[in-house]
């Protein structure tokens, strides 16, 4: 029988060679010098061998020990190499099954589907929320109550992203049903888990006198770069993300047409925008700090987001007295209702500007061609009323 000091002495040869232990246990010493534990064993009248570890990782007392398990297997009519097999399928389907693991695997799956901002946003709720929350568990097996505590957190802090979050669970485990991971096939009962607040209006200037004060109020901003991104939204009622995010190749200027590609809409649609002299006037002013990664407004630091990131502009609002009155998605408030009592303009050609859903996407793709040169009217109309507020105030716009 072999002993650690035995085990130790031996060295490597020209070919491989094995020393024996007990009861069919033995030790293969390869060229390189490696050692590894072997059962040999006869099943079903034909001699058969398993790996049992490799030393020193797995000693002689731990080699002797699996040598009585795989005896007890033979006793009982198992094959211990059969036995292994599963055990270590098992042990895969559970590493997989294991809901870091899962959800990666999801992710990747629709990675293919989606779009790369949706799959990114995806990522971020569950790669920061939900994999942390259920690191331990397994969605062979995941419950409700599990799922609902990982869900408490985002409800708290982010009511509309605990509503996604939800969908990506429940997503998860009918991908885990088809795949037969979740063999029992059971859904999961988060219906009514999550229940958003009441819509709350978001904060915009609603008459002539406060809309005036808040373009004073941009006017004065110190910082070029934010103080341009925020006179843009006013001139084009953009969403705060389009500005932010704004690249040169989708605008062409000799047109005076901006065309934000789907994946950057919330829509999903490629939405026109006409631009007025004004925002031209801006835009050509941009160029001026441009660099060539292609976005209009650069970072302020090299930290986070390579643009300009959009809450940078709604802090400048706030760091600027307009806390409660004013943010920056409230431009688009703000036409909404004062162009139609100030100019009469038709809610269609708004809708359409504000790249709001209306009917099917056919139809939705129509409206927005059909009122595109109304738009550009309205919003050159709007544009030059901004100035003419401006004006009644002191302060008119000068980008140059």
């Amino acid at each position: 029988m072999l002993t650690d000091a035995a085990i130790r002495a031996l060295k490597p040869k020209s070919t491989l060679y094995r020393v024996a232990d007990r009861d069919g246990l033995c030790l293969e010493v390869t060229t390189r010098g490696a050692k590894h534990w072997r059962y040999r064993y006869r099943w079903a009248g034909k001699g058969r061998m398993i790996s049992l570890g490799s030393y020193p990782v797995i000693t002689l007392g731990m080699a002797r020990d699996r040598l009585l398990d795989a005896r007890r297997q033979l006793a009982t009519g198992t094959d211990p190499a059969q036995a292994k097999r599963k055990a270590t399928r098992a042990t895969a389907e559970a590493e997989h099954g294991r809901f870091p693991t899962f959800a990666g695997a999801w992710l990747e799956e629709q990675k293919k589907n989606v779009k790369p901002r949706t799959f990114d946003k995806m990522t971020a709720i569950v790669g920061r929320d939900l994999i942390p929350a259920l690191r331990q568990a397994n969605i062979a097996t995941l419950t409700t109550p599990e799922a609902m505590r990982a869900l408490g957190p985002i409800k708290k802090r982010a009511p509309h992203m605990a509503i996604k979050a939800v969908g990506y669970l429940n997503d998860m485990v009918d991908y885990a049903i088809k795949q037969g991971v979740r063999e029992d096939g059971r859904t999961l009962s988060l219906k009514g888990a999550v229940k958003l607040p009441k819509a709350i209006s978001v904060p915009s200037a609603q008459t002539p006198d406060a809309l005036r004060g808040v373009l004073v109020t941009i006017d004065r901003y110190p910082n070029e770069i934010v103080r341009t991104a925020l006179q843009l939204i006013a001139l084009t009622v953009l969403r705060p993300s389009n500005i932010a995010e704004a690249r040169w190749e989708h605008i062409d200027t000799e047109n005076a047409v901006w065309k934000i590609p789907g994946e950057f809409m919330k829509t999903g649609e490629d939405h026109l925008v006409p631009l007025p002299t004004q925002a031209l006037d801006l835009l050509n002013k941009a160029r001026e700090w441009s660099r060539k990664d292609g976005w209009v407004f650069p970072a302020l630091s090299r930290r986070g987001t390579p643009h300009l990131h959009r809450d940078t502009l709604s802090k400048a609002l706030r760091d600027s007295g307009l806390k409660g009155q004013h943010v920056p998605h409230g431009f688009r408030a703000s036409l909404r209702t004062l162009a139609r009592e100030e100019f009469g303009i038709d809610i269609d050609v708004l809708e359409a500007q504000l790249a709001h859903s209306r009917g099917n996407a056919t139809e939705q793709a129509y409206n927005r061609a059909k009122h595109l040169k109304s738009r550009a009217v309205v919003m050159q109309r709007w544009a030059d009323w901004l100035d003419q507020l401006r004006r009644s105030a002191g302060k008119t716009i000068n980008p140059r």
